[in-house]
């Protein structure tokens, strides 16, 4: 497999729509091509991932054109097609905008016009086309300027002295919005319907995933390779246009097998067992939220609840895990299948249960012989069973289940540390002292990294220094480039070069730590549901008890008979804090080969799927720690807020298989809340907690959590409706309660009141404004940790006597006359062309995502070309000399990474030559502690071996 993908084109639907709309006539439709024939590779931003489907398109493509010509390489790099991704940003107007600066009148092709003095007109002199912002050498009469657009007279001043004027010009500006002749909203539904030709080809929709629907995306295919896919992805459903069915369901779970894969596993399907899913119902004092008319509503009740206390979840033999032994899950995919599975030893559960005939076992199975029983799932992983039989499911399975992820350990300090996040921080009611002392280790650790090259390299560390040979794997980043540099000699560290990124590692730990990302003794473990039972069901022997206990929980990774904090992502409301005791369980160390990344817990008759806003058993986590100062202060409040439950149904809404029903609704889908509802839920947590510190009681502030409970369930409609329809309207919900707030979080200069520690969060996101916010200091737990950490400041250091770069090379090698400095040049002006050509991405009107993949694209076709050049060692050294020239300072840091993601034999053989011994970290010592962790200090020499 491609473990890179695939990348394919995006495109906006407006694109498309217009050049199938050109006044000349256009059977060849939307153009990818350049003019020399070439297809326009800049286009190509997005990716078929390695997937289910990847694979299965590949076979139907060469089944169906008998040619293996599915995709092209160009470089190390394979692009195709087949597929191509559609975004629905942008409505047609009667002028088009179609760079920044240049607007078109709709039936004309932007491509064909020919720009003179910032206008451009047809065959009959009418101007169709204008570049606004631009020097207009001779302005045209006003009378002939487009509607929408007029010329005004613009005064350039000296950007040193603004009062200055140094030239007066005249411009084309636009006055206003160009007439709407068609929504995005009309335009998906047009070509979900129509489909459309790209280069004479014509596509028609496929499916778009959970993830890309709630940003608008939809995927589009060669038209003969639609029937075929599409056949694939249902497992042969076999659905009549207008047929009545539950259409948010079957485009979600169609869309499983295009889920990005790291592998597969073989399981075939005599290996799997199907048992009933089992619901425990209880009473339980709660928030409740409900819908009422169309409208939430959240009361205090003793409420009913039901949990599938094994939602999502499967167990899978160690027999079959494969090459994924060593983990406790694997997340797999296949037709219509979505399910965390588990490592456990069910054979030898049956074994020691006296299972020995399939006649014993309580399911459904395709199994002869009790050891071909390896799977054990539930309905609630097996989605096509909401449309058709086991039977069918069965037959129609993809031979290998693609692997997902598995579990696996922080980044931080060898899995032993974990980041917290300001959405669990902001809802702990933490006095300032106890913000400081939370603080204390991190603050610490930052003055140690100032001075000790040993822990900046333990810090950014990637393989281990034993077996690392500098060079020997792709660097993707500066951190790897800098541990690769510092594994050298101890040179290395007294470079400027270093000196500037340690000011730049400094900056970024404190920049971390004001959003909250203090590091923790804990990891982020995955939900494991009443494993023991779910064996018992297996056999007959489950009759609804719990095997665990209510309010315990088994992690092999913390102390037993210990209490743990928790919090899962998006994490909403103090509510949503979860407190477990830590047990030893000898039963589920038998059966089950969990790791520390795995948690085992009870949802019999506990209430905590909803206290983890929505949690099930498909692969969530939960942030897990056992420290002290965040339990302390979550005990504070435990019992008093009540956990946030939703009773808000999915509507059953009569949708039909249609374009039409398609199109709607994923324009209902694409309206995503999430990032809204987050900010406000932490806007009222600051207010409540600043209420509670000025002498309120929860008498006082009850409705006001009433209403952060109705946002956490408000998160949880959001995530949910790309799969589920409700009848609430979320943006309508949202209005409601700012408007209940608005005069509480409005200051006297009708500016909005905002937390403090929101400041540094939205100057980060661009998005700052004091003009329209007032960001103000509340007596919260956030607020506290920004006050505290604003109080460290990095000084630059102050030195004349830095080392060059070259200084870790050897310098004795150097000979002038082996010096290309046309290669340098070369080289060079790649590099600036690169930082222009970016620079120009992010100030685009694109949304982050788009100026994301278009970067990463830039950056690959710039290693491509760098990567094929040959330096020879003394153009190296010259190259290298150069770095700290001031002219290169935007450009060094890219170039060394650049450097080695080539893998330059010449550059691996100049780095590696100047090895000499270097000071590092390792575990359990006395020499220096980090975050309460012991480390002794240590002598090595990497490998200097190519």
């Amino acid at each position: 497999m491609n473990h890179t993908g695939i990348y394919i084109p995006s495109i906006d639907a407006k694109d498309i729509y217009l050049s199938s709309h050109f006044l000349e006539n256009n059977p060849d439709g939307y153009n990818l091509k350049l003019k020399d024939g070439q297809y326009n590779l800049r286009k190509f931003t997005n990716t078929f991932d390695d997937s289910l489907d990847l694979i299965e398109l590949l076979h139907i493509y060469y089944k169906r054109y008998r040619r293996n010509d599915f995709s092209f390489k160009v470089k190390k790099h394979l692009y195709s097609v087949s597929v191509i991704n559609l975004t629905f940003k942008y409505s047609i107007k009667e002028w088009n905008q179609m760079t920044r600066n240049t607007y078109v009148k709709f039936g004309y092709d932007y491509r064909n016009l020919v720009f003179t003095d910032c206008i451009a007109q047809n065959k009959e002199g009418e101007i169709v086309g204008i570049q606004i912002g631009e020097k207009v050498e001779t302005p045209i009469d006003k009378q002939r300027i487009p509607p929408y657009f007029s010329s005004i007279t613009v005064e350039i001043r000296d950007k040193k002295d603004t009062e200055r004027i140094i030239n007066v010009q005249t411009q084309y500006q636009k006055e206003k919005e160009p007439k709407v002749l068609k929504t995005n909203a009309q335009l998906r539904k047009e070509l979900y319907k129509d489909g459309f030709v790209c280069n004479g080809v014509k596509y028609c929709r496929l499916k778009r995933s959970s993830g890309s629907a709630r940003v608008g995306k939809c995927l589009f295919i060669n038209e003969p390779l639609f029937e075929p896919m599409l056949r694939f992805s249902s497992g042969s459903i076999s659905l009549k246009e207008g047929e009545e069915i539950d259409l948010a369901a079957y485009e979600s779970y169609i869309s499983l097998p295009s889920s990005s894969i790291i592998g597969t596993l073989p399981i075939s399907p005599e290996n799997i067992l199907l048992i009933d899913d089992y619901e425990s119902i209880f009473r339980e004092d709660v928030i409740a939220t409900h819908d009422e008319d169309g409208w939430l509503t959240t009361t205090e009740r003793n409420c009913e609840i039901s949990n599938n206390i094994w939602d999502g979840q499967s167990l899978l033999d160690i027999s079959l895990f494969g090459h994924y032994k060593e983990y406790g899950m694997v997340l797999l995919r296949n037709l219509m299948f979505k399910s965390c599975c588990f490592n456990c030893n069910i054979q030898q559960w049956f074994k020691d249960n006296h299972i020995t005939d399939i006649s014993q076992l309580n399911g459904k199975t395709r199994a002869k012989r009790i050891e071909d029983v390896k799977l054990i799932t539930t309905p609630s992983s097996i989605k096509y069973l909401k449309f058709d039989t086991l039977d069918n499911w069965l037959d129609h399975l993809y031979p290998n289940f693609g692997v997902v992820k598995h579990d696996k350990k922080t980044h931080f300090f060898g899995g032993r540390l974990v980041q917290t996040h300001y959405q669990l921080i902001n809802t702990l009611q933490m006095t300032k002292d106890e913000v400081r002392e939370f603080l204390q280790d991190s603050l610490e650790f930052a003055q140690i990294l100032k001075s000790n090259p040993e822990v900046v390299r333990y810090f950014i560390k990637y393989p281990d220094i034993d077996t690392m040979t500098p060079l020997s794997h792709p660097m993707t980043n500066k951190n790897a480039v800098i541990y690769n540099l510092m594994c050298i000699n101890d040179d290395f560290t007294h470079t400027k070069y270093y000196q500037e990124f340690l000011i730049d590692l400094l900056k970024a730990f404190y920049k971390n730590l004001k959003n909250g990302h203090v590091y923790v003794n804990g990891n982020y473990s995955t939900l494991l549901g009443n494993p023991m039972e779910m064996l018992q069901q297996t056999i007959g022997r489950f009759h609804g008890e719990s095997q665990i206990g209510k309010g315990n929980i088994h992690s092999k990774r913390f102390h037993y008979n210990k209490t743990l904090i928790a919090s899962r992502s998006p994490h909403v409301t103090i509510g949503n804090i979860w407190l477990p005791y830590n047990t030893e369980n000898k039963l589920i160390d038998r059966y089950f080969n969990l790791t520390n990344e795995i948690i085992a817990i009870n949802s019999i008759g506990e209430n905590v799927l909803q206290r983890l806003s929505g949690a099930d058993f498909d692969s969530d986590s939960v942030m897990l720690s056992d420290n002290e100062i965040l339990i302390r202060a979550a005990k504070r409040n435990y019992d008093t807020f009540k956990i946030p439950t939703s009773f808000v149904s999915a509507k059953k809404v009569k949708r039909y298989y249609t374009p039409e029903e398609q199109a709607d609704l994923d324009i209902k889908t694409s309206v995503n809340k999430i990032g809204e509802i987050i900010n406000l839920s932490q806007e009222l947590n600051s207010l409540l907690w600043d209420k509670m510190y000025h002498g309120s009681v929860y008498e006082d502030i009850r409705e006001l959590y009433y209403d952060i409970c109705q946002l956490d369930v408000m998160s949880g409609l959001e995530i949910d409706k790309a799969k589920k329809e409700f009848d609430i309207d979320n943006s309508k919900e949202l209005d409601k309660i700012r408007a209940k707030y608005k005069d509480i979080l409005t200051d006297e200069d009708d500016r909005k009141r905002m937390p403090h520690f929101f400041s540094h969060i939205a100057r980060q996101k661009g998005y700052y404004n004091p003009d329209k916010k007032n960001y103000c200091k509340y007596d919260t737990s956030m607020d506290y940790l920004q006050t505290i950490i604003n109080g460290f400041r990095i000084k630059n250091p102050y030195k004349k006597d830095w080392l060059p770069f070259v200084s870790i090379l050897n310098h004795r090698l150097f000979r002038t006359s082996g010096v290309n400095q046309k290669q340098i040049d070369k080289l060079y002006t790649q590099l600036r062309k690169y930082i222009s050509e970016k620079k120009n991405i992010y100030a685009s009107d694109s949304d982050n995502d788009e100026k994301r993949e278009k970067s990463q694209l830039l950056y690959t076709n710039l290693v491509s070309e760098i990567e094929s050049e040959i330096i020879g060692f003394s153009t190296l050294y010259k190259l290298l000399s150069s770095l700290e020239d001031k002219e290169n300072s935007q450009v060094k840091n890219t170039l060394l990474q650049i450097l080695y993601l080539c893998g330059n034999e010449s550059f691996k053989k100049a780095i590696l030559q100047s090895t000499s011994e270097i000071k590092q970290l390792e575990e359990d010592g006395n020499d220096i502690k980090l975050y309460g962790i012991g480390y002794r200090i240590t002598k090595k020499k990497v490998n200097s071996e190519i």
